[in-house]
This record gives C-alpha cells, structure tokens and sequence, in this order.
C-alpha cells in the first residue's frame, strides 16, 4: 500500500476513534450516575490493605445503641459568615451546609453534605450501621448542642461550635467535640467508634464524576480513591479481571484528616489529638431530580481507637471539620498537607505558580478569561527567543530538504550509512535536527499545569466569556446525535491545523502528514474538559501563528556551508 493512502487511512481512523470515544465518555458519565454501590454485610477489606482490621460491633453495655423509645425529630441551624448549618437529633450531627457564595444548579447556593450519606459528626461501632439517633438538640447563637443517655451513667455530648465560638482561623472551619461522661458507679468500656465526614456528590450536572473522592493523611503520607476504584476492574472495559469493592478500609497509626470532595469542594474532619487509627470509605447513589437521574457519590469515615472510663471521668475527642470550596489559597495555609485536596499531580509546582499567577492578574483585570489570554502572552513572549531559534533552524531543515531526500534514496538499503550521511549534512550546514523539539518539551510541563490547575481551580467556577458561560465546564451550546457540540475545542483544532500549514516543513512528507494527527488528539483530551483549558491553547497557537508571519522574513536567508573552526598548531615543547 502507498504511503501517503496508509498515512490518511491512519488519520481517519483516528477521527473515528475520537468520535466514538466521545460517545463512550458521554456512556460512562450516564453509567457512573446510575450505578448504585452493593452494600455488603460486613466491612470487606481492600486487597491493598490485608492487615486492616474492622473495630467489632460493640455490646449493648459498652456502646452508643439507639435508645428504647425514639425521641421525636428536632431539627436545628447554626449561621456562620459564609454557610448556613443543619442538624438532626435522629441522624446524630450536621446534615447539610449551604454555602451562601458559591451557587449550584438553579442559582441556589451549593449544598455539602446529602440526605443518603451519614450526617458529619454521627457515630457508629461499625460503619455499615449508622443509626445514630436519639439525642436531644439545642441551638444558640454560636454552637448546637447534640446529648444522649448511654445508660448506666454514660452521657454522650456532641459540640458543634461555628468558627467565632471556637477561635478558628478560616470561616469555613467548625469545631466538633464529642465527650463521653461517666457519672455512673461502673467502669464504662469503649472498644472504639466511627465518625463520620458525611458524603460528597457532583454539584454541576457536568462535573466529572470521577474526581469525586475519598481522601486521607495517616503517617506523613496523603492517601485517595476516587468513586471508580470501586468498580471491577477490566481489560478495555469489556473483559473483567476482578471483582469490584463493597467498602474502602484501612488501618494506620496516626490518622491526621480524613476527608470528601468533589470537584471543586470538600468536607474534612480533622482530629486535633490526631488519635485516628482507621479510615473506611463506600461508593453511594444519591437520588437527584436534575436531568439524568441519580448520582453517584462517596461516604467515608475516621476510626478512633478504644477506651474506658472509670467512674467520674470524662473523655473528650476535638475535631476541626472544614466544609467548603478547595481553594489553593485557603488549603495552602492549613496544616497537614491539606493543600494535597487540590490533586494536581506530577506538575503541581507548575500548577501553582500558574494558580497564583492567574488570581494576581486577575485582582488587576477583574476577568478570569482575560487573565488566562493574559498569562498565556506572557508565557509565549517569554519563549519567543527559543521558538525564534526553533524556526531558524527549521527552516535551515527544509531548505536541505532536497538533499535529504536523495541521501534517502541513495542509502535506503543501507540505513546506519544514511545516519551518519545525515548527520555529517547537519554538521556542515550548522543545522540541529533536535531544535524543533525544544518548545515542544518545554511547553509539556505548562500544558500539564495549565490542565491539572484549570480542572480545579474554584476561582472559574460560573466565570463567563463570550458565549462560555462557565469556564470550568465545556462551552456546550448544543447537541448532535446525542453528542454535545462544543466550540472552543473545535477552534484549537482548527488554529492549530493553520499553525501546521505555514510551519517550515522538514522530514519525510508522509511522516509530516503523520503530525496531522496532534490536532486530533488533542481536541480528543480537550472536548469535555473545562472550556478554560482550549481557550488556553487557542490563544498560543495564535500568538505562534503571528510569531511565524512576523519572522517569516527574517529567516528567510541563503543556505550556507558553516565554516570549519581555525586548526592551532600545538606548539612543541622544548624538553
């Protein structure tokens, strides 16, 4: 087959993957939201974890039980400056939060928290179980107040104490203490609890559900699962190699934080004796009224070890708990790598300078597309000297072309004899076949930080530009077929595919053919990904596409032979 039809079959049926992979995004986004977690008799252990250990159910005469005669519901709040609170004497903590400055679905305000997941603060000796109800409720000004007899003298206190009351740093932070008291005349024995962070679903309809997850900071080290490690594993989705997990548990000496979140918020409660010595987490399906039916959504849990009481001691167990948006600045500043909720990954470095570089512009622009155009110009002005020498010597490349091509024919039986051909070419035109690469690997690290940074930073959340209503989410102004038609993805491709056109063309045609398949791929990474990202790209490939018409000319210069460097006589030694 000839070359060049194998190099367009090649395109094309990447085109084809690209669509049908869309397609199978849009699947598992419906597939995530509808599937429901099976719930298991008894805590399953991870096979990353054979040596975690499930606190047993605890006796009737040692543990919180749920009380004889249910106690009728109450139902209490607790205003903060950013977020408003509610609590459930017979869910045993803090149900919900509303956030007054970040708004969901609808213009309402976001809501942390679900009625299908276990309320922030609830207790339970074992986590498949958690009735936690009973308690007497009282609110005031400043704390909401949770009691309950445990019988034979044992009184159980949870304190909430919003961030006034408690001498918290950060608005968002509350104070959680949950007391033991024995007034009895019998030693009381505890053989350990659970307490619960709540849950965390998708807030925006077209948030990734994947990023919803369940995350830790046990001994120095952050630790996370997302809602799809529960899910069987498989070779290319079809064929299945292991079975999926009912829960998440795992043992460690000193659990510092054990959290929820997704995409853009996060639940947190932090022990401040960092006494915790188990988390456990599951996969949840939260009904939802939005188009596309339920979602899927995680709960998860910190373990406390046991103790016992002699008569007239108190025991104490001091939480700070965050509720609210992962903003970098906010996370940076709290202790015990809370900053690690962000999950930039391998480029975090560059992720953040990006982040702070974006919100300092900002604080002068007041626009968020336009600090994103903004950094872009500056990163590329920046490089203009290496893309300057890129293209110089690119062009050097294609004037050889010629050349090349009959060394090629000349040695194409005999191909080491064609390197070193080559090569002795480049050296003697003063051409290097390797600098075309350089702007290429030093924009991967800023390509990777702009798409780890852009996919969580808060700050874009409800941003508009032009017809993008939401910079955090895909440019969506309709669909085809069932598949969403996004425009700035379709842009990138395009400039782009300009960009590829008036670059000097070096090498093999059929392999420079082969690059036409770049755009591709990248519309593919880019389509349902946050509108941020292509507008990002768009404008440097712009700014490269005004770059080579500028200096079009100025390298537009006669091939000449380098001339070879002056030969020094050694001198003679005279001994």
């Amino acid at each position: 087959m000839p070359r060049d039809r194998l190099t367009w079959i090649v395109v094309a049926l990447a085109a084809v993957g690209l669509f049908a992979s869309l397609f199978w995004q849009q699947q598992q986004i419906s597939r995530n939201r509808a599937l429901a977690p099976t719930p298991a008799p008894t805590p399953a252990l991870s096979s990353a974890t054979p040596n975690a250990t499930v606190t047993p159910p605890a006796t009737a005469e040692t543990a919180p039980t749920p009380p004889a005669n249910p106690v009728a519901e109450q139902e209490g709040q607790l205003k903060t400056g950013v977020a408003e609170l509610f609590f459930s004497n017979n869910r045993g903590g803090l149900t919900t939060l509303a956030l007054n400055n970040h708004k969901a679905e609808d213009d309402v305000p976001v809501r942390l928290g679900s009625n299908s997941a276990p309320a922030i603060g609830a207790i339970a000796a074992n986590p498949i179980d958690w009735n936690d109800s009973g308690y007497s409720l009282t609110t005031d000004q400043n704390k909401a107040t949770l009691s309950r007899d445990l019988g034979n003298g044992v009184t159980l206190t949870k304190t909430f104490s919003n961030q006034e009351a408690a001498g918290l740093k950060d608005p968002y932070q509350i104070k959680l203490v949950i007391s033991f008291h024995n007034t009895g005349s019998v030693d009381y024995h505890n053989p350990g609890f659970f307490v619960s962070v709540g849950g965390a679903e998708p807030i925006h309809r077209t948030d990734n559900p994947g990023v919803t997850a369940f995350s830790w900071y046990k001994d120095g080290k952050h630790g996370s699962i997302n809602v799809n490690w529960f899910n069987p594993s498989s070779i290319l989705g079809v064929f299945q190699t292991s079975s999926g997990h009912d829960v998440y548990l795992e043992a460690a000496d000193h659990v510092i934080w054990a959290a929820v979140s997704s995409q853009y918020f996060a639940t947190v409660l932090a022990s401040n004796d960092h006494d915790g010595n188990q988390v456990w987490a599951r996969r949840v399906t939260i009904p939802s009224e939005v188009k596309g039916g339920p979602v899927t959504g995680i709960e998860g849990a910190m373990g406390i070890p046991g103790f016992d009481l002699r008569p007239g001691e108190n025991k104490d167990f001091a939480f700070t708990i965050y509720a609210g948006p992962k903003e970098y600045s906010r996370l940076r500043n709290q202790p015990d790598d809370l900053v690690s909720l962000m999950n930039f990954g391998l480029f975090s470095p560059v992720s953040e300078l990006l982040l702070s570089a974006m919100n300092l512009i900002h604080s002068v622009v007041g626009n968020y597309a336009l600090s994103i155009i903004i950094i872009t110009l500056v990163i590329r002005s920046l490089l203009w000297p290496i893309q300057n020498y890129s293209t110089k010597s690119m062009r050097r490349m294609a004037k050889l072309s010629p050349v090349m091509t009959e060394l090629r024919e000349k040695y194409k039986d005999d191909p080491q004899r064609m390197n070193q051909e080559m090569m002795k070419l480049y050296k003697e035109y003063g051409v290097n076949p390797f600098s075309g690469c350089i702007p290429m690997l030093i924009q991967i690290p800023i390509f990777f930080g702009f798409f780890s940074m852009l996919g969580s930073a808060i700050e874009l959340r409800n941003s508009s530009f032009l017809w993008v209503r939401d910079l955090s989410q895909p440019d969506t102004v309709g669909h085809l077929f069932g598949l969403p038609i996004n425009i700035l993805p379709m842009v990138m491709a395009g400039t782009q595919l300009w960009q590829m056109q008036i670059m000097p063309k070096t090498g093999d045609p059929s392999q420079q053919r082969i690059l036409y398949i770049m755009p591709v791929v990248f519309l593919f990474i880019c389509y349902n990904y946050a509108s941020a990202l292509s507008l990002y790209y768009t404008v440097q490939t712009l700014f490269l596409i005004v770059q080579t018409y500028l200096t079009r000319k100025q390298f537009d210069t006669e091939l000449t032979k380098t001339k070879p460097a002056p030969v020094v006589a050694k001198r003679k030694s005279l001994r």
